[in-house]
């Protein structure tokens, strides 16, 4: 992850150079004025462009670098102490002669991984990048797009070093989920393993590489994009109303009972987030949405999910929890339209934070166990 002093290069590349009214175009470009005594820090020059541009401008560069970055501007900014017109226009003409000189832009595959690393974590490049071609992905960008089980089931077969190798270089967040489908002796001895394989040479990091490119992923790769007709019809359920899902998984079960149970385990409705959703997730959850809509979804649902409603309740701060059960209280009952929509909204960012592996849901299996 970038650090603040570069989070703003990407939005200010497009910035006009010619004169068009703007202010920062005005400033001459060909010989920035004598630096005066005042030192500025990279960051501190950062929070000078931004202050200069002006609320609006500043806002569409602002949008969307995620809150601490905002949080480490706005301290900057506080921090600082006057600047001089002199100093303002040194650091405007420094920055617009640095963007003249590195107008130039590269492309290609690894150029695109490098710019989306600087502003975005690496789990999400990994996503972003793996909707583009394969061409130009590492094995291991690729062999994170595989299955947990079918990854762990495929390194049982081989050396737990290997194993331990393979798991150093995927995400964090994955090689987690992968350690988990081992046995508990399995696990132990590819986590004592994992402290040599993280400095292992990349010679022999790469020799691994090319056996899972050349024996394993083709195929794993082939399979898992056969779609499974019971994942297939549990994401449409979760995006139909209830009354429709209950009335259409009913029928699927009079037809294919066996179908109908698969399916009835793998999708995820407003209901489900008691049985499927940790008391520990509850908090981000409750932040995937906008509080209206969490209002109006749990709102709608008091009568007739009630565990659902006082899950989420339950497993937030006191002082929100208790807010927001004055405020249920309060509440206008919304439409059915209106709360059907709430809960489908929060059902597709849940289901969003599992897919993007910050949640997981407790497996249906275990509540039965």
């Amino acid at each position: 992850m970038m650090d603040f002093d570069t989070a703003f290069a990407p939005a200010t590349m497009s910035m006009p150079t010619e004169p068009t009214g703007n202010a920062l175009a005005t400033i001459p470009q060909a010989k920035p004025p004598a630096a005066p005594q005042v030192k500025l820090t990279s960051g501190e020059k950062a929070a000078v462009i931004l202050v200069a541009l002006g609320p609006e401008a500043a806002a569409k560069l602002l949008t969307g670098i995620g809150e601490r970055r905002i949080r480490r501007f706005a301290r900057i900014v506080s921090d600082l102490k006057e600047v001089p017109p002199e100093v303002v226009e040194a650091t405007i003409a420094e920055f617009l002669s640095k963007l003249d000189a590195d107008r130039a832009i590269g492309g290609g595959a690894t150029e695109a991984r490098r710019f989306l690393s600087e502003v975005l974590e690496r789990d999400q490049v990994d996503r972003i990048m793996g909707d583009l071609d394969a061409a130009g992905r590492s094995v291991w960008s690729l062999l994170g797009d595989v299955e947990d089980e079918r990854i762990a089931n495929w390194l049982r077969t081989e050396h737990p070093q290997v194993a331990a190798i393979a798991l150093s270089r995927l995400t964090s967040q994955k090689a987690a989920q992968v350690l988990e489908r081992f046995d508990a002796a399995e696990a132990d001895d590819i986590v004592i393993r994992m402290g040599s394989a993280a400095t292992a040479e990349p010679a022999v990091a790469a020799r691994i590489g090319e056996v899972i490119a050349r024996e394993f992923l083709p195929s794993a790769i082939q399979r898992q994009g056969r779609k499974d007709p019971a994942d297939v019809i549990a994401a449409v359920m979760n995006h139909v109303t209830g009354r429709t899902r209950d009335r259409l998984v009913e029928a699927l079960g009079d037809a294919t009972p066996k179908l109908a149970e698969q399916v009835r385990r793998i999708m995820f409705t407003f209901d489900h987030i008691p049985e499927r959703i940790s008391p520990r997730d509850v908090m981000m959850v409750v932040k995937s949405v906008e509080e209206g809509t969490l209002m109006k979804a749990m709102k709608s649902s008091m009568a007739r999910s009630p565990k659902a409603v006082e899950h989420i309740l339950s497993n937030i701060s006191k002082r929100l929890a208790e807010r927001m059960r004055e405020d249920l209280e309060a509440m206008a009952e919304p439409s059915r339209k209106e709360g059907e929509a709430a809960q489908g909204e929060l059902v597709a960012a849940i289901v969003g934070l599992r897919d993007t592996g910050l949640l997981k849901f407790i497996e249906l299996e275990t509540l039965e166990d």
